[in-house]
């Protein structure tokens, strides 16, 4: 198993938190309130009991400093453009993942195959709900 769902212990104060947040960046940047041991770990979250989509978040900082959120979704809640002039006329399809950066992302190989294999535990976990 490559996901970790156990809550990280604060390393901030909720004020000194907040007082270096990202809550207006671009999407996919964060300010990580854990130590540097939990960044680095493959962080999951089942999110969206309430609203009906259930998804599962995935935050991970990858070696080079790189926050990454992985937003995996079992009912194809996320939809792109696809070619506006397809023969059926269809401009959006249904996608399972979506992923934000806040730069340019480096994964070795071991980094590509565990984030291949996060995306599926948080797949089979949508699955079971």
């Amino acid at each position: 198993m490559i996901l970790s769902w156990d809550k990280p212990e604060k390393v901030l104060t909720t004020e000194q938190w907040q007082s270096i947040s990202a809550d207006s960046a671009p999407p996919g940047v964060y300010v990580p309130n854990m130590s540097d041991e939990d960044r680095l770990k493959w962080k999951a979250k089942l999110v969206g009991k309430r609203g009906g989509v259930k998804q599962v978040e995935i935050r991970k900082t990858t070696n080079n400093g790189t926050q990454m959120l992985l937003i995996v979704s079992a009912e194809g809640g996320f939809r792109r453009k696809v070619d506006k002039w397809h023969p059926d006329g269809k401009e959006y399809a249904d996608s399972n993942v979506r992923i934000s950066l806040n730069g340019p992302a480096a994964f070795t190989f071991e980094e590509s195959d565990q984030m291949q294999q996060a995306i599926h535990e948080a797949k089979l976990v949508l699955q079971a709900e």
